[in-house]
């Protein structure tokens, strides 16, 4: 499972999203990455994806959550979309 977290320099809670991601991705199984919007992948997935606010979650090309959710809930995600 491929996971991307966007992310900006400016976003107040970008960060906050990133702590609880990067806890996820040591408890479960994914290939997990952050990604600048302000990159060249980062501007081509919001693009594609037509993506307004950061943090946001694409799972596999799909975005599947923005804003910032507790580790619970982060783990239930990832425990549906594996499944």
């Amino acid at each position: 499972m491929k996971v991307e977290l966007l992310v900006s320099k400016w976003c107040p809670t970008c960060p906050q999203a990133e702590r609880i991601w990067g806890e996820a991705a040591e408890k479960v199984p994914m290939d997990f990455q952050v990604v600048d919007v302000s990159d060249r992948e980062g501007r081509e997935l919001i693009s594609r994806l037509r993506i307004k606010t950061v943090p946001a979650v694409v799972i596999d090309g799909a975005l599947k959550s923005v804003g910032v959710q507790p580790l619970g809930e982060v783990i239930k995600l990832l425990g549906e979309m594996a499944a």
